[in-house]
């Protein structure tokens, strides 16, 4: 895939110059797949790695879809618990989360919801095995996977900012409970 993709933009891997990935939380197995193969092209080409996370990414989608600001990303992570994260996106157009990125039951999202003082826009499949339609102060729930153009922003501001090079930080995002 890497090939083809390479092929059909014209590019060699002589002329890449980072490597970013989506870091998880989600499928076990597709977080090491892709953070072993950012990891293979920042040995081989030595260039710079940069792991985002997936419940950001899919933060900037809402954004980039629906001019969300206020969101609260939701992934399936079993039947009983959603990996959770809530965002609100600043001026300068980065994504702010308090105690954000966590695996959580389903049963701790309604009080967790009812608590919010603002309008909340709801991304991600988590929600289809949560009762969010009988919360007041939701806009809507939009369920979409992550999609690679929305990690774009996130690595911009990395290299603009300076921090590229790969470290632990870059490395998969594994969410325990802790709720």
């Amino acid at each position: 895939m890497i090939q083809k993709l390479l092929l059909e933009s014209q590019t060699t891997l002589k002329e890449l110059n980072y490597i970013g990935f989506s870091k998880g939380p989600g499928n076990f197995t597709s977080i090491r797949i892709a953070e072993s193969i950012a990891q293979s092209f920042f040995l081989s080409l030595k260039i710079p790695v940069i792991g985002i996370s997936t419940l950001k990414i899919m933060a900037e989608q809402a954004w980039r879809k629906y001019k969300k600001k206020q969101v609260i990303v939701a992934i399936k992570a079993q039947s009983t618990h959603v990996y959770w994260a809530k965002y609100t996106r600043n001026e300068k157009s980065i994504w702010i989360g308090e105690h954000t990125e966590s695996l959580v039951k389903k049963e701790l999202i309604q009080k967790k919801i009812n608590h919010l003082k603002k309008q909340w826009t709801l991304v991600g499949n988590g929600w289809k095995i949560i009762e969010y339609k009988k919360f007041s102060n939701i806009n809507n729930v939009n369920v979409f996977f992550p999609n690679a153009r929305d990690i774009i922003p996130f690595i911009l501001l990395k290299i603009k900012t300076g921090m590229v090079l790969y470290s632990v930080e870059d490395g998969p995002n594994y969410l325990y409970n802790n709720f």
